[in-house]
């Protein structure tokens, strides 16, 4: 099983930490407060929804290093469709 942590760095931005096949990766997030007002969730279980979903995807490594939430969907169009499912598993 992953575990993702995610604190506060700045408002809309988080450092998360994934521990993922014995090995740990961190992340730093933005998220647009349009994306949290859409959702209507809090911005810290957006960032640790985006890593699931994320993470089904892809590997740990190949997760860009400090992206912006709002850039997930040029790469996976179904990002904003599916991300509601993914912030009820939390």
């Amino acid at each position: 099983m992953t575990e993702i942590d995610v604190h506060a760095v700045d408002e809309g931005r988080f450092r998360a930490e994934v521990e993922a096949g014995g090995a740990r990766h961190s992340y730093e997030v933005g998220v647009p407060a349009e994306l949290v007002a859409r959702l209507g969730a809090e911005p810290a279980e957006v960032v640790r929804a985006t890593l699931a979903f994320l993470l089904d995807r892809e590997p740990p490594s190949s997760i860009l290093a400090s992206f912006d939430c709002s850039i997930v969907p040029s790469y996976f169009p179904d990002y904003e469709s599916e991300l509601p499912g993914y912030l009820t598993k939390g």
